[in-house]
């Protein structure tokens, strides 16, 4: 069996950069579980590839069913180190689906062949499978330059498994989106750095013949290593780039001005007004050391599946699982 060649010198940075990150987090009384699994998972697979700014990691088309014409598709992003997804993301994705959705799952997997458990057609109506590298934003842009053709799509939703969902709530969202009048629509913005709005959830409704802005950021995007540059090069940009290109933006749910993660920090709040999500890392991380007391009762309230969260914070070996234990 041959060795594994050594890291190139910009992931060896790259990884660094986690464990330094990690330990400033520790250094502010900040959990730095998630830090420290990413440099971890990184030397343990020897990714001397991931985070380069020139292309791509391999993907895979495991099942596809025929694009349709005439319904919106979802590129639903997901990471499953083993090629197996959690019950909670598999219901998101199949009550995306059951709202007249065409799912598309992108897995960023760890596994060297490129293989996904296809949770099958009542779930999602196709599978790519690729390396776990750039996170959402590459993984999406490998998707559209793969397949063209999602071009064509009337609408393009855009969503990730870093929310948990609320099946009761997500409809109404679902008609609100459907019923701005918006090119660009997102949930929630956010004034960190500069205006924009979150990736977590979007969907592109311009007009096919009014794309060219969204095509020329999306053919831009490459696999960064670091989930900050992501964030600096993509996600702030993204709102700036397509109202330069003429089209309009809009967030349906209002979080506080100013400055602030108002999507942790307004958690409740925002239940309060029919928000059907709430940030996985909040409840596996909490980074910000917010008060989570009586978490469950609140989720519980809202329509969420809190047997399916506990059972996703549980499978976390870093005292994830206390958290259960609160209210």
């Amino acid at each position: 069996m041959t060795e594994r060649a050594p890291a190139a010198l910009g992931a060896r940075v790259a990884i660094a950069r986690q464990f330094l990150a990690a330990a400033g987090l520790v250094l502010i009384g900040r959990n730095p579980a998630r830090r420290m699994r990413s440099a971890v998972r990184r030397l343990a697979l020897g990714q001397d590839q991931a985070g380069t700014a020139s292309g791509a990691a391999d993907l895979r088309v495991q099942r596809l069913a025929d694009l349709p014409a005439d319904r919106p598709v979802c590129l639903f992003m997901a990471y499953a180190a083993d090629g197996r997804l959690f019950p909670h993301t598999l219901r998101y994705c199949a009550d995306l689906r059951a709202q007249g959705l065409f799912v598309l799952l992108v897995v960023a997997t760890d596994r060297p062949d490129l293989r996904a458990l296809d949770p099958g057609v009542e779930v999602v109506d196709g599978v790519l499978v690729r390396g776990n590298a750039g996170y959402d934003f590459a993984a999406w842009a490998d998707a559209l330059r793969r397949l063209p053709a999602l071009w064509d799509a009337p609408e393009l939703w855009f969503a990730n498994d870093s929310m948990y969902h609320s099946p009761r709530l997500l409809p109404e969202m679902m008609a609100r989106v459907r019923a701005s009048a918006a090119d660009l629509v997102a949930l929630t913005a956010s004034e960190e750095v500069a205006p924009h709005v979150q990736s977590y959830f979007f969907a592109l409704k311009a007009p096919l013949d009014r794309r060219q802005a969204a095509r020329g950021f999306w053919d831009g995007v490459r696999a960064l290593d670091d989930k900050l540059a992501v964030i600096r090069q993509y996600e702030i940009p993204h709102r700036a780039r397509m109202e330069a290109g003429g089209l309009t933006v809009e967030a349906l749910y209002a979080t506080p001005a100013g400055p602030g993660n108002h999507l942790q920090g307004s958690w409740r709040s925002l239940l309060e007004q029919g928000f059907p999500f709430v940030k996985v890392e909040l409840l596996r991380d909490n980074p910000f050391q917010l008060d989570l007391s009586g978490w469950r009762g609140a989720l519980a309230t809202q329509g969420f599946v809190v047997d399916e969260i506990a059972f996703h914070l549980g499978a976390r070996p870093d005292g994830t699982a206390a958290l259960m234990e609160m209210g």
